[in-house]
């Protein structure tokens, strides 16, 4: 469902569109400090979150002082709700019939958060924490997952 759905592409490009908007609407703003996907793989919500203070980032679990983005920028609220819903809508219907497609949601964010993060889209703001998501998860046991998404995205680079 995901792939046929073109999640993956659409995803990027509208963290692409994100990380843009946040640019021009913080301007003054020297980099991003954390970026994450923000989830529910149980129902395919997918929110982009962001801070730009170190200190925030770095706690445990990150502190996102833009926890939606994608809901704070009104032509990008817009463009997802235009875009990312009716894929959102069908991938719940998904869900019943396919139980085991909410840990396919969650490795398919990683690796289009790794993917970004190899070809550079992260560059501008050295030392980023990035994470793929979801409220109450382990922050720990997320960023292990993160890593090992990155390792085989590396490998794939390398082949």
């Amino acid at each position: 469902m995901l792939s046929a759905a073109g999640f993956e592409p659409l995803v990027r490009e509208l963290t692409l569109r994100a990380l843009d908007a946040a640019r021009e609407a913080w301007p003054t703003q020297p980099r991003i400090a954390g970026f994450a996907y923000n989830c529910s793989s149980a129902h395919g919500f997918l929110s982009i979150s962001l801070t730009f203070l170190p200190e925030r980032a770095a706690m445990e679990p990150p502190d996102w002082e833009h926890e939606a983005v994608d809901g704070e920028l009104p032509a990008l609220t817009e463009l997802w709700r235009r875009r990312y819903e009716p894929l959102r809508v069908r991938y719940e219907d998904a869900c019943a019939a396919h139980p085991g497609i909410a840990d396919a949601f969650l490795d398919r964010l990683r690796r289009v958060l790794a993917r970004l993060e190899h070809e550079g889209a992260f560059a501008a703001h050295p030392g980023i924490r990035l994470l793929v998501t979801e409220v109450d998860a382990d922050t720990e046991a997320e960023e292990a997952e993160l890593e090992r998404v990155r390792a085989q995205i590396a490998g794939e680079a390398g082949a």
